[in-house]
């Protein structure tokens, strides 16, 4: 199913972490194509009023998938495109893939990496889950899949993060970690139900990122066994953060509003600071950070 002018108009309102009413989805087209977002949680909505709201937890997500399933390489560039009855065919390729991938589902399963020498079980087989570096292994048949009961999974919504996972390697040297990286599907999640390993959220130090862990994440699976990594220097980090921005945007975030954090032991300190500096920082200034 190709993707609408009329659709993709109301993404680029979703890709910058607007709300749409339920309604804008008229036609019949539109509301098959949010069906297949919501059920493979590319989209997400919630009841408001008398009425629902469409939005997204994740805007990688949102690209990765019109990326691998629709061949959309660039949401607004596509929308310049098919608004220009002009364009080139060369132009058509820059923009949009046409691909037999944006006629299939999506892949099911998700990629794992680690440093660690990790020996795991894929239908009963051996399976060492050591990476290179800047590789990973992705596990399709994940009912099949089996880790030691020591190990630490790890998950990470960032690419980039989860391919450069050496550079915080001293964060994560008391545990034995596997670190997955989610991937346009359920798997991760259907997986995680169905192993009892602890469960360490890594994810950005804001208001919207302790939201996605908790709907996404520990609200899925058991919370006792869930925690939000939190290095032991976050404080002077977030006090030092000039992200202020993202504080005030991330308020009016739907996943966000009327959440009460002090329900949430484990990250209640973590949202606590956020509020009374007004800050937030991603993940990746841990980099230039020696803590642990």
């Amino acid at each position: 199913m190709k993707i609408p002018l009329s659709f993709i108009e109301i993404l680029k309102v979703i890709s910058r972490k607007e709300t749409v009413s339920i309604g804008q989805f008229k036609s019949k087209q539109n509301k098959a194509l949010l069906d297949i977002f919501l059920e493979e949680n590319i989209l997400q909505k919630s009841k408001k009023k008398n009425s629902f709201i469409v939005y997204t937890n994740n805007n990688q997500q949102l690209r990765n998938f019109l990326r691998e399933r629709y061949g959309i390489i660039n949401l607004e560039d596509y929308y310049q495109l098919l608004n220009n009855p002009d364009s080139t065919k060369s132009e058509s390729a820059q923009i949009a893939s046409d691909s037999k991938t944006k006629r299939t589902k999506v892949y099911t399963g998700f990629f794992v990496r680690t440093f660690a020498n990790i020996e795991g079980s894929l239908n009963g087989e051996n399976l060492n889950l050591k990476t290179l570096k800047g590789s990973s292994l992705f596990i399709s048949d994940f009912r099949n899949f089996a880790i030691p009961e020591n190990v630490t999974i790890v998950g990470i919504e960032n690419p980039e993060t989860f391919y450069l996972i050496e550079n915080y390697r001293h964060y994560f040297d008391k545990i034995v970690p596997l670190f997955l990286l989610r991937f346009n599907n359920n798997a991760f999640i259907e997986w995680l139900q169905l192993t009892p390993n602890k469960y360490v959220h890594f994810g950005d130090f804001d208001l919207s990122g302790i939201a996605i862990y908790i709907s996404e994440y520990r609200n899925k699976i058991d919370s006792n066994r869930c925690s939000y990594f939190i290095p032991n220097d976050i404080e002077n980090l977030i006090s030092n953060s000039k992200n202020y921005t993202d504080y005030v945007n991330q308020l009016n975030d739907p996943k966000v509003k009327g959440l009460d954090f002090e329900n949430y032991p484990e990250i209640k300190d973590l949202a606590n600071m956020i509020n009374k500096y007004r800050k937030t920082i991603e993940q990746e200034v841990l980099m230039n950070s020696n803590a642990s």
